[in-house]
């Protein structure tokens, strides 16, 4: 639980995401915040910092059994122009992501022809943060450690068109070696001492690992397929603009491969 009641700096707008908890428990779905709103409660609010970039939209991911579950959701929301997934909820921009039931192969089909590789949304499901918002709103949110894995999946699949997911990463890594998160991996023996004690990388072989647990080997090799890709590993590199992420990023590497094996 992360409880953030009574304060006044959360950016994400609670009565935005107390109306989609309501419109999700009406439709019989559970539902997970996540991407850069899902960074701000998780990481920025636990650290009382600034979000590097400013949240826009929100995203939320929804567990759904199949097409005529996502529709009835959908008939619930105001849609925004012709997108199947894009809507607009208080005047704030939702973007959401249908998983579980509706999946071929990990891949969700939408019915203007989009495909979403849903890959990490699953997985993120499961090992999700209770989070109380300033009013007393409880939301599902996707981990710190489940953020890293999906970043990396979601730059893969749209870095062409914009690096947000990278600087996301990069912000994320970073904030990991960091207070309050650093404490549980001065306590993890093994990231530091494949790292030299290196907190900043120890930070990311940590959770790394953890975020590579709830993936079955097939699905978490699809994030090991990007950093192993020496062209796609350095355009990651460079978009994430911190000073480490080489280091970082092979730290990360070796983490998530240790914790897929186990």
């Amino acid at each position: 639980m992360i409880d953030l009641t009574g304060r006044t700096d959360v950016p994400v707008p609670e009565e935005v995401l107390r109306e989609l908890a309501a419109v999700c428990r009406d439709a019989g779905v559970d539902c997970l915040v996540i991407g850069a709103a899902a960074r701000d409660l998780v990481i920025h609010s636990q650290q009382g910092t600034s979000p590097i970039r400013a949240t826009k939209d929100i995203d939320i991911a929804v567990a759904v059994r199949g097409d005529d579950q996502f529709r009835g959701l959908s008939s619930r929301l105001n849609r925004r122009g012709t997108s199947p997934h894009r809507f607009t909820v208080l005047g704030i921009e939702v973007d959401v992501v249908p998983f579980g039931g509706i999946e071929t192969e990990r891949s969700v089909t939408f019915t203007d022809g989009a495909v979403f590789d849903a890959t990490g949304i699953a997985e993120a499901h499961s090992t999700p943060v209770l989070v109380r918002m300033p009013q007393g709103t409880e939301v599902q949110v996707a981990s710190p450690a489940a953020l890293t894995a999906l970043k990396i999946l979601a730059w893969s699949e749209r870095h062409a068109d914009n690096p947000k997911d990278a600087v996301d990463l990069g912000t994320i890594l970073t904030a990991l070696s960091e207070s309050p998160f650093d404490d549980e991996v001065w306590t993890d023996d093994e990231a530091l001492e494949v790292t030299d004690a290196d907190i900043v990388a120890a930070a990311s072989y940590h959770y790394a690992q953890i975020a590579a647990r709830p993936f079955t080997h097939i699905d978490g090799q699809k994030v090991l397929n990007v950093l192993g890709d020496p062209l796609r590993r350095r355009l990651l590199l460079r978009q994430m603009r911190t000073a480490m992420a080489d280091d970082v990023l092979e730290a990360y590497a070796r983490g998530f491969a240790s914790g897929l094996v186990r």
